[in-house]
């Protein structure tokens, strides 16, 4: 049964919220929504065609093939994109050399002419060294697991410039949240409104003042 399009799902609305943050950071960056939620590039980190990243992105539905297409098309993607060290695609006999199936069972998978079990699927991944679920997941949850890790990365980025309240560490050094464990809540304050981040912000003060560690700034010193 297919939804109809005039009614929201929970995986529209996190695809929605994740690229909205996307975008947010990356304006905070000096980058424009096309640049960071440039659809060719989504699809090579998501295995979703273009023109569904496209209609998801503007929220609209695309349909969605079934799961044994969607497995020989993303990867027939991942055929044509992960290549060889000497840049030649692999052929069907090394793929199945290195994943562990019959040459056989390997033609069979890129022809749609058998159906894939989570085995191939987590045995392929591995191989062609994506994620978990690359090859399965539906194309809403597959585009909003590639926007995360394009958020983190960007989360990153915008950790590493510093800002006058937390300037960059020295190379290689930790920062304060780091060393505290809290740098997951320190990047995502990056991206909320002012108010809220200086909520946020006040709370971690005092939460680092009250628990010094190794590195801090007037940290207690050794045991006696």
């Amino acid at each position: 049964m297919t939804e109809t399009a005039s009614t929201p799902t929970a995986a529209a609305a996190q695809l929605a919220a994740t690229a909205d943050r996307v975008v947010a950071l990356g304006v905070k960056l000096g980058r424009d929504r096309e640049e960071v939620l440039d659809p060719p590039r989504l699809n090579l980190a998501s295995g979703v065609p273009v023109d569904v990243v496209r209609a998801l992105l503007g929220g609209r539905q695309a349909g969605e093939p079934d799961l044994q297409e969607r497995f020989k098309q993303r990867l027939r993607l991942l055929h044509e994109t992960h290549l060889h060290e000497t840049g030649r695609k692999y052929s069907h006999g090394e793929i199945a050399a290195r994943s562990g199936f019959s040459r056989q069972q390997i033609q069979a998978l890129f022809a749609g002419d058998r159906r894939p079990t989570m085995q191939h699927c987590a045995m392929l991944e591995k191989f062609f060294r994506r994620p978990a679920g690359f090859l399965q997941s539906e194309d809403i949850d597959a585009l909003t697991t590639a926007l995360v890790a394009i958020e983190k990365s960007l989360l990153q980025e915008y950790s590493e410039r510093g800002t006058p309240a937390n300037p960059p560490s020295a190379p290689g050094a930790p920062s304060i949240y780091a060393r505290h464990g809290v740098d997951g809540i320190a990047l995502r304050a990056a991206l909320m409104p002012d108010k809220g981040r200086r909520r946020l912000l006040e709370w971690m003060d005092d939460y680092l003042a009250e628990n010094p560690v190794e590195g801090d700034a007037g940290a207690a010193g050794g045991p006696s």
